[in-house]
This record gives C-alpha cells, structure tokens and sequence, in this order.
C-alpha cells in the first residue's frame, strides 16, 4: 500500500513538472540574450506569466504583501520588453497581430501551467517556489533580469 501511494505522489510529480524549464530553454538557445530576439520574447514573456503567477499568490497575504508587489512590477517590465521585441521585429500592422495573437495563447498556456505546479507545490511541499517553479524563478531573476 505504501508503495502505491508513493507511485502516485510521483507520478503526480512528473505530470505538475513543467513541460520546459527556462534554464533548459535557455541552453538549447545560446543567442537568446543577443541576436535572438523572438527567443528573448519568448522568454521574457513566460517571466511576465510567472511573476503575475506569484503576485497574485502572494497578494492577499499580509506577510508577503513587499513580494506581491515587486513581483507584479517585474511582471509588467518583461510583459512590456516582450511586446516591444516582438512589434519592432515586426515589418507591418498584420505582423503584430498575429504576434500578439501568439503571444497571448503563449501566456495563457504557461499561466496554466505555473498556476497548477504552484497549487501542487503549495499543497505538498507548503511553498510556491519550489522544484521547476523555482529554477524558472531564479532563471528570471538571475540570468534574464540583467539582460532586459
């Protein structure tokens, strides 16, 4: 019986873990922080949606109320360098359409994706910054932040 119930802890696990963490992301794309600019909205958009992630966990807590705050503000700040890549990578109107359009389905998925690893996290570990949530979270911190 234990060990059925540590198979499911584990399978459930794999099945939370985030499909690509930044830091592989960031390795398979060495040029992300220079001459790649649709890899640098890439992923200073999935740092947008993770750190709005985080603010809105985080918000209604009167003891992390400092961290809500600067996480939302970072959120607005790669939410605004993603856009702008990808509208000055753009030649025309239509363009940035179908880029924003992109971007928004971009989002929407990786919001669903951190708000699910963080409710897990939360539950089985007692924190939100935990596993991959965590290693994209210091990813943003540590190695995109100084870029943007």
């Amino acid at each position: 019986m234990k060990i059925i119930g540590l198979l499911l802890l584990l399978a459930t696990n794999i099945a939370l873990a985030v499909p690509l963490t930044l830091d592989k992301y960031i390795s398979d794309n060495p040029t992300w922080n220079s001459a790649d600019k649709k890899s640098l909205s890439y992923i200073t958009s999935r740092c947008g949606v993770l750190f709005s992630v985080i603010s809105n966990n985080q918000k209604d807590k009167s003891d992390t109320q400092e961290m809500a705050n600067t996480a939302f503000t970072d959120a607005k700040k790669f939410f605004s360098i993603s856009s702008d890549i990808y509208k000055t990578s753009c030649i025309n109107y239509e363009c940035i359409k179908i880029e924003k359009k992109a971007s928004q389905a971009r989002e929407k998925k990786w919001s669903s994706i951190y708000k699910e690893a963080a409710k897990h996290n939360i539950k089985i570990y007692g924190e939100m910054l935990h596993g991959d949530i965590k290693s994209d979270f210091l990813a943003c911190s540590s190695k995109v932040k100084p870029v943007i």
